[in-house]
């Protein structure tokens, strides 16, 4: 979920290793190449076609750049390249989506930690966050007061889905999220074993300005603080244009 932004330049995408799995909607997209460098992922392709924008801006970067001949970088916010692409060892990124790790001969013996769980709950708390269509929140922002959009981000994937973070949360129907930290739960749920927002933070390995959505069937959305944009009207309406 993210930005949408033409790729009309040989480009190139710094991320940390742990978001490998937000590639897997690259996988049949040629001409994308991959390099591992460190605890970081680095990716590069060439001038994308539009249909490309959206899986791009959804990736969860570190870092985009335009790639400048020989090997300069220019970071797409800024005017002048001010890095060089290091000297890494690339190959085809369904090549590198195909391997699998190896499992280690002696794994060490850990006790097996306490599984959370999410269940109803009578306690009432504000929501921030909300997810819905993309198209009922384009209609919202062509009749909203601008006043009342200012205070709103957004983030949309390629799916048609849109989050929208900030207060008040616009009257559109979907399903309503409490924020407890970086972690959002449903709305008129709680997790149990009811440890602290804090344990939960560490559970999910969240950091910095990453946010993780913890949706009533149990799967878990990750997304950084990147990917959410302010909630102009232009901005939803190039979005929705987009990944239409």
């Amino acid at each position: 979920m993210a930005d949408v932004e033409d790729v009309n330049f040989p480009w190139v995408i710094r991320l940390a290793r742990e978001d490998a799995g937000s590639l897997a909607s690259l996988r049949l997209v040629p001409d994308i190449e991959l390099a591992e460098n460190g605890q970081e992922i680095w990716l590069r392709g060439p001038c994308g076609a539009e249909s490309l924008d959206p899986k791009l801006s959804a990736l969860p970067a570190r870092g985009r750049y335009e790639l400048l001949a020989p090997d300069r970088l220019r970071r797409i916010d800024r005017r002048v390249p001010e890095a060089r692409l290091a000297d890494l060892r690339w190959q085809p990124l369904n090549e590198w989506l195909r391997v699998e790790p190896p499992s280690a001969a002696l794994p060490a013996v850990e006790p097996p930690p306490i599984p959370l769980r999410l269940e109803r709950s009578a306690e009432e708390r504000e929501p921030g966050l909300l997810l819905t269509s993309l198209d009922e929140f384009n209609l919202f922002a062509a009749r909203a007061a601008l006043v009342r959009l200012e205070r709103l981000q957004f983030a949309a994937d390629d799916r048609g889905r849109v989050l929208v973070r900030g207060e008040p949360l616009p009257p559109l129907p979907g399903c309503r999220f409490v924020l407890h930290g970086n972690v959002a739960v449903p709305a008129g749920f709680a997790w149990q074993p009811a440890v602290s927002a804090e344990v939960l933070v560490r559970r999910f390995g969240v950091t910095g300005d990453a946010l993780v959505v913890w949706n009533e069937d149990g799967t878990i959305t990750r997304l950084h603080g990147e990917q959410f944009v302010s909630a102009t009207r232009s901005a939803v309406r190039m979005t929705a244009r987009a990944l239409r």
